[in-house]
């Protein structure tokens, strides 16, 4: 996932995405919170704002606008 801060997250390291913002257009702010137990509030690039979900015969696109938390195991 490509932030405006840092340049990327990888997914595989993130426990959680909270607090995230309902802006219809533009970039996603939102606190990540990480598996070490840190956190930080980033901004989502409005590019790269959905989240590609599926199986193998199905994909699909979650806003993350329209979201307000993501618990990942």
């Amino acid at each position: 996932m490509r932030d405006s801060e840092t340049g990327g997250v990888w997914l595989d390291r993130l426990t959680s995405v909270r607090d995230i913002s309902q802006i219809a257009a533009g970039p996603v702010h939102a606190v990540f919170t990480f598996k070490d137990g840190s956190s930080r509030e980033t901004s989502i690039t409005a590019l790269n704002r959905v989240l590609y979900i599926g199986g193998r015969f199905w994909t699909h696109q979650l806003d993350l606008a329209r979201v307000k938390q993501i618990e990942f195991e």
